[in-house]
């Protein structure tokens, strides 16, 4: 077992000195001074030994005295304090008054003259293992208040990300994407430079909303450089259509440093997803703007086919009787038989019942066109009211409904 070191503050105006056999129990140093005694402590705390050589107790020993100067007492505990030693001490009396002093000054013990060696050395030793005990309990708080910290700084990260993850679905351009990423990175202390790469465009930022030209050149030249790119106190981090210049990484803590990086990559890939999501939108919407040029296209060309055909109709029905009156008023002057003029009236009739029968199915065919014609019209202003919709999403979306005719829709469902 390996003996405790203690130091024995014996005062000069003591007639004789003793260890009271205390260097048979424990490592003794002695000191006969305040400075003496706690340039012991500073020697030990400074010297790169081990926890069994530290100073774990310091003796006053008045015993030698008539009274104990607590003067010199009170230098003492408070000098011992600071390196958080106690200080023992072994009085020349046993009356209620000294120890009510040293307990005021801060004695941790108080030994009375008429005690035997083994029970000084009992106490001494039962005062080194508080000490031992109170420098565990205080090394237990401080590694529980560490991890309390620590727990806590990385829910209030995780809460910032999720906050952050949450807000940049309503971001609806660049310019709000990156504003909301620089002001979750101020959670961190973080100065940094965004590049954001869409089909809008390439749009370089900082915190202000201003670009600098040789962070948006270096973004560009390193952003198929890896995911991360270090360099000095800066990082560079590339995760699809963003990418991210830390500037002033923390270097001397290694456990934040790779907090950051976990955090702040979280939040790039956060942007790149967004981003992804803007070009989507732009997509849809350039194939919507083009298909609704489309339709109201056909829809025209449509409405001029069935004028045309209305019209060609029209011409063949009156192209049909002028015929067939022509063939009438030209029968009595042809000197022809009864049995020819009568073929030739049977002929003209048939001609004008057979092209009336013929009008007559195109008007159904002309209905369909008018089915079809209004359809696409529907189709096309509820694309034009579900967009209204979406810009006010208090409103109540309802669908304009297609026309039916008999038990089974006719329309046409472009979208």
């Amino acid at each position: 077992m390996t003996a405790h070191h203690l130091v024995l503050f014996q005062p000069l105006s003591a007639p004789s000195t003793t260890d009271h056999q205390l260097s048979e129990v424990f490592k003794v140093s002695s000191a006969q001074t305040v400075e003496a005694c706690l340039g012991l402590l500073e020697s030990a705390d400074s010297a790169a030994e081990t926890q069994a050589d530290d100073v774990r107790v310091i003796i006053a020993d008045f015993s030698s005295v008539d009274e104990a100067d607590y003067v010199i007492g009170a230098l003492l505990v408070d000098g011992a304090q600071e390196y958080g030693v106690p200080v023992v001490l072994l009085a020349p009396n046993s009356s209620l008054s000294q120890k009510l002093k040293a307990f005021e000054i801060g004695f941790d013990d108080y030994i009375d003259p008429d005690v035997t060696q083994e029970e000084i050395s009992a106490r001494v030793s039962r005062a080194i293992f508080n000490q031992i005990a109170n420098e565990q309990l205080k090394s237990r708080l401080d590694l529980a208040n560490a991890t309390a910290f620590t727990a806590m700084a990385d829910n209030s990260d995780l809460g910032s990300n999720i906050q952050f993850l949450l807000d940049i679905n309503r971001c609806n351009n660049l310019d709000e994407l990156g504003q909301t990423l620089f002001r979750t990175i101020s959670h961190y202390g973080l100065s940094s430079s965004l590049q954001m790469r869409s089909l809008m465009g390439t749009k370089n930022m900082e915190a202000n909303g201003m670009a600098k030209d040789l962070e948006s050149q270096l973004l560009t030249h390193m952003k198929d450089a890896g995911r991360y790119v270090d360099f000095s106190h800066r990082t560079i981090i590339n995760y699809g259509q963003c990418s991210l210049l830390i500037r002033n990484m923390p270097m001397d803590d290694e456990k934040k440093y790779g907090a950051v990086k976990d955090n702040t990559f979280s939040l790039v890939q956060g942007v790149d997803a967004r981003i992804k999501a803007l070009d989507e939108h732009q997509r849809l919407l350039e194939e919507k703007e083009t298909l609704k040029k489309l339709s109201a296209r056909v829809q025209d060309i449509m409405t001029r086919i069935d004028n045309s055909y209305q019209q060609v109709m029209r011409e063949i029905v009156t192209v049909a009787e002028d015929t067939a009156d022509s063939i009438q008023s030209r029968i009595p002057v042809l000197a022809l038989s009864e049995e020819q003029e009568q073929f030739l009236e049977e002929v003209s009739h048939r001609l004008v019942s057979e092209t009336t029968d013929v009008f007559n199915r195109g008007l159904q065919v002309d209905e369909c066109f008018q089915i079809l014609s209004d359809d696409m019209a529907n189709a096309l202003a509820r694309v034009d009211f579900l967009e209204e919709a979406t810009q006010e999403p208090e409103r109540e979306v309802c669908y304009i409904e297609q026309p039916v005719d008999g038990d089974e829709d006719q329309g046409v469902e472009l979208f």
